[in-house]
């Protein structure tokens, strides 16, 4: 013979042997937006490691030619014809508006063949044929700095490319002199 209190244990019993469809869904939600989360942090990490790559070698062009400037220091630090030979240097890896110059570097042949190999480098594309700075521009300006019998010149060099909407750039200068 059955008791009062046992029916309503089993009742008890048969109310807690799942979760109701209500409990599922609100764990599904919080699922998905949990999973939505990590997938834009992916994205995130993904787009930051493609920005370092570039930065790295848009540092590795401007110290290359830097490098190339101060090998050449002596010639750099004359002026002639009132130009120094890597003043206007302008290259790009795409038909940049106003175009490629060598500048003054067409003056001093190893100037010019500096240029030369500085532009081939910034077009240097990946294995799948991908330029690794979309649409970079890079430039070279000298400019003359304190007493003039101390024949220095300041060197400024500039690697822009394109990053989606942002246009970041790289500059880094130095300063030569006649040994």
């Amino acid at each position: 013979m059955a008791r009062a209190g046992d029916n309503e244990l089993r009742l008890v019993e048969r109310c807690q042997k799942g979760f109701t469809l209500i409990e599922v869904m609100f764990a599904l939600v919080f699922l998905a937006i949990g999973l939505l989360g990590i997938a834009a942090m992916q994205d995130i990490a993904i787009s930051r490691n493609v920005d370092g790559r570039r930065l790295s070698i848009a540092t590795s062009l401007a110290v290359e030619m830097i490098e190339r400037i101060r090998f050449n220091s002596p010639a750099n630090a004359t002026a002639v014809a009132g130009a120094y030979p890597y003043n206007g240097i302008r290259a790009c890896n795409y038909a940049c508006p106003g175009g490629e110059t060598a500048g003054s570097a067409t003056i001093n042949a190893t100037a010019n063949g500096d240029y030369e190999q500085w532009r081939a480098r910034l077009r240097t594309a990946d294995a799948s044929g991908a330029i690794f700075l979309p649409n970079a521009t890079a430039t070279v300006t000298s400019t003359a700095i304190g007493p003039a019998s101390l024949g220095q010149v300041q060197v400024d060099v500039t690697v822009g490319w394109t990053a989606g909407l942002r246009t970041p750039t790289f500059t880094m200068s130095t300063i030569v002199a006649p040994l």
